[in-house]
């Protein structure tokens, strides 16, 4: 089965390959952007955009909002969106 992914999903890869770098680890995103990413997800099942990653070290560029998220619930495919 091949899930489908937000608006702008390039492609999907397990949480454990996307590598975080000390600034977003080191960041606090706002509370309430996280639960807004947690209604839509649990409304939906999906989360409401992919997480930006470089395609080939798969370090986390944007998206670390949603990332949190689906830690959080456990994703094991996430939908991202290659940097361009």
């Amino acid at each position: 089965m091949n899930p489908k992914g937000p608006v702008g999903t390039e492609d999907f890869i397990s949480l454990e390959q996307i590598i975080v770098t000390e600034n977003f680890l080191n960041s606090r995103p706002n509370p309430e952007k996280i639960q807004k990413v947690v209604n839509y997800l649990k409304r939906t099942g999906n989360l409401d955009e992919p997480i930006t990653v470089n395609r080939d070290t798969k370090i986390l560029t944007d998206g670390y909002t949603r990332y949190i998220v689906a830690e959080r619930v456990k994703m094991n495919l996430i939908p991202v969106a290659y940097e361009k």
